[in-house]
């Protein structure tokens, strides 16, 4: 026991030790933040921003798409992707470009393509339009589940995310 406070001085000792495990906890909790916090906010705008300008372009070009449906298949050469989509923007839409991006393994342009609507091979996705779209990338893995379509046309980028 301590000789002035009636307290045994292991009592005073698992106190110190208590506080210290505290304070070394709050120090080490503050670097993570320190450390993690930055590349949070770099993430987070980058991701933001990327999405808004695509979001952002697709309004003033006045154009819409959703995916209404999708179909992927392993063919000689690739894999043949067909999105069956609806043109709801009081817009038509041309795509210039078609990309898939598959996880894992990179972004693959499709040589050409194919529209149809009402059974009739177009250029163009007239507004108010349900269309077909199919193409052939390249892509010779296993067929993909999780994949994203650019669909690049009529001064903006229309991005679909199909799933199986």
């Amino acid at each position: 026991m301590s000789p002035h406070s009636g307290v045994p001085r292991h009592a005073h000792r698992a106190v110190s030790e208590m506080l210290a495990a505290l304070i070394l906890i709050a120090i080490v909790l503050a670097a993570f933040a320190f450390a993690v916090y930055p590349l949070y906010l770099r993430y987070t705008s980058t991701a933001g921003s990327t999405s808004g300008a695509v979001q952002k372009s697709g309004q003033a070009a006045q154009v819409g798409i959703s995916l209404t449906y999708s179909t992927a298949q392993a063919v000689s050469g690739g894999t043949q992707i067909m999105l069956y989509v609806y043109s709801y923007g009081s817009a038509p839409f041309t795509p210039t470009a078609i990309q898939v991006y598959v996880p894992g393994s990179g972004t693959y342009t499709a040589a050409s393509w194919t529209i149809t609507v009402n059974g009739q091979a177009v250029s163009t996705i007239p507004s108010g339009a349900a269309a077909t779209i199919e193409f052939t990338v390249p892509y010779t893995g296993p067929v993909p589940t999780d994949y994203t379509v650019t669909l690049i046309g009529s001064g903006t980028a229309v991005v679909l995310s199909p799933t199986a």
